[in-house]
């Protein structure tokens, strides 16, 4: 009996969290209330505050469970022959990256959530740096000149941005800015295979 109980309660805390992911990336953190989460997960409306002191709580755990699932397909991705092309798809998804937006939102007054997101966002950068590291350097490109950490930055924050205004309908000059970035991803895709690692570093 006690084992069934403890699988009934994790069943209904990840309800609550699959829940509350689905209502903000659906209607924005704002509707994602005790009562609608309640509801949507099937629980009654006290149970929320049960497993989860506060709304806080619960949200850095949707933050949580989001992040672990990012970052083993961020991983994976990464390791695909193109990591750069791999990077720039991945980070220009609106599917994936909706619900960091509202977790953005959030955290300019909710300092749990700035704190996680703050945490998840470094270890997003050194994963993508270090693919963006070894990607340029199989490809012989000088890592002084064009330090990984600032390309991976640019193909990413710039696939961010084009996300951020297409949700908001915003869209002038994102064509351009597409065909522009796929050229300069296409030239470093062709560049030489890595020199002797004796004669460049």
């Amino acid at each position: 009996m006690p084992n069934k109980t403890k699988a009934a309660d994790a069943g209904a805390r990840q309800r609550l969290i699959e829940a509350t992911a689905q209502i903000m990336r659906e209607e924005g953190y704002a509707a994602a209330t005790s009562r609608r989460v309640a509801a949507a997960a099937g629980v009654k409306q006290a149970l929320v505050y049960y497993y989860f002191p506060t709304m806080d709580d619960l949200y850095v755990e949707v933050l949580r469970a989001g992040a672990e699932a990012a970052l083993q397909r961020m991983r994976t991705a990464l390791t695909d022959s193109d990591p750069l092309q791999a990077l720039w798809s991945m980070n220009g998804d609106l599917r994936l990256t909706g619900l960091n937006t509202e977790f953005m939102a959030m955290a300019n007054h909710r300092k749990a959530i700035r704190k996680e997101l703050k945490a998840y966002a470094e270890r997003v950068r050194d994963i993508e740096t270090a693919a963006v590291t070894v990607a340029l350097r199989a490809r012989g490109v000088d890592l002084d000149e064009y330090p990984p950490i600032a390309i991976s930055m640019l193909i990413a924050q710039t696939a961010r941005s084009l996300c951020n205004e297409s949700a908001v309908g915003v869209h002038l000059g994102h064509d351009e800015l597409r065909e522009f970035m796929e050229r300069q991803l296409e030239l470093l895709a062709a560049t030489l295979p890595a020199r002797n690692p004796t004669t460049h570093r």
